[in-house]
């Protein structure tokens, strides 16, 4: 099997869009990429992370336009995307009633981030829909943090973007749901930053 490089970004967007999977780093952790507009790619993703197919991805987005499509934005959660993203925080929303049930799984509710990192951004864009992202593992064990470690979980089942991450941290974790947050998940942005933002 070839590891792709970022200079390889037509290659990557065009695995995807084919509806494969691709694996690649992010500033916190390796993400497993599929397109988010397929539910034949959403299948693949839960069986190759021997996934519950009852709880719904991370979408990732390269703007706060493809954000906008997806979910309702209220004013706390404006106010965590003008100052967090991009950036290590993934917030849960309330869906549009218009998303497809497999985003969402019937929750209501959909994870967001908008990642910092130029290659991700741009391979999004370039692809034109938002991606399913979980952590490249397999359910239950460490998020991988080099390409070793995503072939060691998934060997030739998946594409490979070779990178290593440094930070071991995975995103904070936010739900906010009518004026109430909710932190389910504390990582590099810490409680006291978040309740600070939103004043």
């Amino acid at each position: 099997m070839e590891f792709l490089t970022k200079n390889d970004i037509d290659k990557c967007v065009n695995i995807i869009k084919k509806g494969d999977l691709l694996a690649f780093p992010t500033e916190t952790v390796y993400g497993l990429g599929a397109i988010s507009t397929s539910e034949e790619a959403f299948n693949k993703l839960v069986e190759t992370k021997k996934r519950p197919p009852n709880k719904p991805f991370t979408l990732m987005c390269s703007s706060l336009k493809q954000v906008k499509d997806i979910i309702e934005i209220e004013p706390y959660a404006t106010k965590l995307i003008k100052k967090y993203m991009p950036g290590p925080i993934t917030l849960i929303l309330k869906t549009k009633k218009s998303v497809p049930h497999y985003l969402d799984l019937g929750t209501g509710f959909v994870g967001i981030r908008i990642p910092n990192d130029e290659f991700v951004l741009k391979m999004i864009e370039k692809i034109g829909a938002p991606l399913l992202v979980p952590s490249a593992n397999v359910s239950n064990e460490p998020p991988a943090m080099s390409d070793e470690e995503v072939y060691k979980y998934f060997g030739n089942s998946v594409e490979i973007v070779c990178g290593k991450c440094e930070k071991t941290i995975p995103s904070t974790v936010v739900k906010v749901e009518d004026g109430k947050l909710t932190i389910l998940r504390e990582g590099p942005i810490s409680k006291e930053e978040l309740l600070e933002a939103i004043k």
